[in-house]
């Protein structure tokens, strides 16, 4: 089964952070526009980790997974497809013309949520079989906006 797995998203912080260890980022649904339609992917569980020091620049790594397609089921059944369809074979043969156009992003610095500006770096969806498609080059000045005006 090649089905979708997850994502591997690294993110940048566009200003320095005090404490970067007492960071961490929640991602539920990332959007791609596939054809010129919207495809939401939604995923329940965001692991990862901060790399940098204190009042520097820091790299907030997440590996998003566990997707549950019930969540956007009727989006789509009103695109035609079914979840079993959300297949590597799927995505590579619609990469080319395949933009990432929003990761909802929420960032939350010890036990309060914040305001973070991010930039997202790379972006990587994952297969259950090993495979992946990298979309770090196809992430959309939208998409970057948002992230720049997290909380």
């Amino acid at each position: 089964m090649n089905g979708i797995y997850g994502m591997e998203l690294q993110y940048e912080s566009l200003i320095p952070i005090a404490r970067p260890k007492d960071t961490f980022l929640s991602v539920g649904t990332v959007t791609f526009l596939i054809e010129g339609k919207e495809l939401p992917l939604d995923f329940n569980i965001t692991e990862g980790g901060v790399e940098g020091s204190a009042g520097n620049i820091i790299r907030l790594n997440a590996l998003v997974k566990d997707f549950e397609p019930q969540v956007y089921m009727d989006e789509y059944r009103a695109l035609g497809l079914n979840a079993s369809d959300l297949t590597y074979g799927f995505f590579a043969a619609r990469h080319s013309d395949t933009y990432l156009t929003e990761v909802y992003t929420e960032y939350f610095y010890i036990k309060d949520e914040s305001y973070l500006p991010l930039t997202l770096k790379s972006a990587c969806l994952l297969f259950r079989d090993g495979s992946s498609l990298d979309y770090s080059g196809r992430i959309t000045v939208f998409a970057q906006k948002q992230l720049a005006e997290v909380a």
